[in-house]
């Protein structure tokens, strides 16, 4: 692994030693791991579990991003590109909103969904596909995706190329400052690192390369010629289906999950007036900065 900091270029040092490596910036606070990408996609991930425990939770974010999107792209005919579109659900949101969105997915998982929803996905990674060559797109978004995508200056590259001069790159991802993460570096001091194991996905096949905060998330974008238009916060949890989302991981019983269950819904009013653990940022492409070559 690259000790090399991606975003302010110091040096990376230890932080935790889980089931793999994660090191943090000294100086803009940037956590990264050596995790790895497993390809067999094998992992502890119940997929229907996961599905049931985030759908209305998902479908209330794109909701809220939707509508920012409409306002910083008033025009009633822009497309735009997901990548790591997973299960379709925004490219789904996207078709009822009249918005045009192509999206890149590695996994064929949900492959009979996207066809069932009439979806556009393109089956691989970006930006290795013939749909990523020579487009260029009002916005690029990623849900939940950029946090699990190694060589992130690479890719930042790829995204000017396929974003147009006013086009908009939206990321919507967990924060190393919110109060789930907080929490699980407490009770990892005290020597419980589960909490803090599920939240780096490290038992799935695509664990977190990376966990951003805000500063360090908008040094990285502004390092690379992306200007912030604004940030929001969105929701963490749908207590109405919080049980089956803690079962996504196969080694959480079902007493554990209906235990944290019930502890989640009694704190539910500190978690509402905690830090945020998950916001989207919306970047301007700066096109006078930008120099591909």
């Amino acid at each position: 692994m690259n000790l090399c900091c991606p975003v302010c270029s110091a040096t990376l040092i230890l932080k935790y030693q889980l089931k793999f490596k994660v090191y943090e910036c000294h100086k803009c606070e940037l956590l990264s791991s050596d995790a790895v990408f497993d390809h067999s996609f094998s992992s502890n991930l119940q997929v229907h579990a996961r599905d049931i425990g985030l759908q209305n939770l998902r479908f209330k974010n794109f909701a809220t991003i939707i509508k920012t999107l409409k306002r910083i792209h008033p025009s009633k005919n822009i497309n735009g590109l997901e990548i790591g579109c997973g299960n379709g659900w925004w490219l789904k949101s996207c078709k009822e909103n009249d918005i045009k969105c192509v999206g890149i997915e590695p996994e064929k998982t949900y492959a009979a969904y996207h066809q069932t929803e009439q979806l556009d996905v393109h089956y691989g990674f970006y930006p290795s596909l013939q749909v990523a060559d020579n487009t260029q797109y009002d916005f690029i978004i990623f849900n939940d995706v950029f946090e699990h995508i190694p060589n992130i200056d690479e890719l930042i590259v790829h995204l000017n190329r396929n974003l147009k001069n006013d086009g908009t790159l939206i990321i919507n991802l967990p924060i190393s400052t919110g109060l789930f993460y907080q929490m699980a570096v407490i009770l990892h001091k005290f020597g419980v690192s589960s909490f803090l194991e599920r939240l780096w996905q490290f038992h799935f096949h695509s664990p977190h390369m990376n966990y951003f905060n805000d500063t360090n998330l908008e040094l990285l974008l502004q390092k690379n010629h992306f200007t912030l238009l604004e940030k929001v916060k969105l929701e963490s949890l749908d207590y109405s289906s919080l049980k089956e989302r803690i079962s996504t991981d196969k080694d959480v019983s079902n007493l554990k999950a209906s235990v944290l269950t019930f502890l989640l819904r009694l704190i539910s009013p500190l978690i509402a007036l905690a830090k945020p653990d998950i916001k989207v940022f919306f970047f301007k492409k700066n096109p006078a900065k930008y120099n591909p070559n």
